[in-house]
């Protein structure tokens, strides 16, 4: 089985893994227990110490100087050889190495590459992917929002457009997420009720607290889920889905307009033939029958 050690750590001031002819040492190190890691299991220790003709056992002197140098490009190695087979185990559950991509450990520095395995975990990720893209095909709108809903995002007065998008961003994110909210969860529609009336301040959360009014219904989602399926609160179910359908049409106040300002009455004035200013009093009748 052929192998790769490669470094991923960036280093943020040059953006570079690391420098041409400089070199990290991994060997070992002592755990939180107090022992010594060496990767090596009871079986492996004879089984390699045999083939290789050394003592491998936790506290022999071979692992005060036995280390793995790693560079700037990437080390092979095949576990058809004793001593390839000896690294590998000891880079295998390493702190500083993680054995996949999809592995999140925050210590990692750097990536060991077993091709099939790799091969493997892609090959199920993409057909949980493509399961996930053949259901969202299926979705009308109304699902989308309701989907959304689910992820925590709100779709109202939101286009169609943005929310196929959204929702597509997603599910290439994490189609299995998708998979267990929407497509496998047979409460579906009860936990979108519910995120919808908290939304709505119909009912309240408070950390795992559910209030319906001034009573806490349960302590955490699935009670919730549980208590509006119970045919004894249909009631209060039904009074839940109506507070959402009120708020949902209710519309904003118009807005008031300022009123017209009043039109101003002028008083044409003309002059005498002496030069003098008058006003002109035909028109005096008009101004005071309005």
């Amino acid at each position: 089985m052929l192998v790769i050690l490669r470094p991923i750590k960036q280093r943020t001031w040059t953006n570079i893994r690391k420098y041409r002819h400089c070199y990290d040492y991994l060997t070992r190190y002592y755990t939180r227990s107090g022992n010594i890691y060496t990767g090596l299991t009871r079986n492996d220790e004879k089984r390699l110490g045999d083939s290789l003709g050394l003592d491998l056992s936790n506290g022999s002197d071979f692992w005060k100087t036995f280390y793995v140098r790693v560079g700037s490009s990437d080390v092979f190695l095949d576990t058809n050889d004793p001593m390839d087979e000896l690294r590998y185990l000891f880079l295998k559950n390493h702190k500083l190495v993680k054995t996949s991509t999809f592995e999140n450990k925050a210590t990692a520095q750097y990536l060991l590459i077993n091709q099939e395995e790799e091969a493997k975990k892609e090959n199920l990720f993409n057909k949980v992917k493509t399961d996930a893209i053949v259901e969202f095909k299926k979705l009308s709108l109304t699902d989308m929002r309701k989907c959304l809903r689910l992820f925590g995002q709100s779709s109202n007065n939101v286009g169609s457009e943005l929310i196929e998008n959204r929702l597509f961003t997603i599910i290439q994110e994490n189609p299995q997420m998708f998979l267990d909210k929407w497509v496998n969860n047979a409460s579906r529609e009860t936990t979108v009720l519910i995120e919808e009336a908290i939304s709505k301040n119909i009912i309240r959360r408070n950390k795992n607290v559910y209030k319906y009014g001034s009573d806490i219904i349960a302590n955490s989602l699935e009670e919730c889920i549980d208590f509006l399926k119970n045919p004894k609160n249909q009631d209060i179910k039904l009074a839940i889905i109506d507070g959402i359908e009120a708020k949902d049409y209710i519309e904003p106040l118009p807005e008031l307009s300022e009123p017209d300002e009043p039109q101003k009455k002028t008083v044409k004035t003309l002059k005498t033939k002496d030069g003098e200013e008058g006003v002109d009093i035909s028109k005096f009748n008009d101004f005071f029958a309005e």
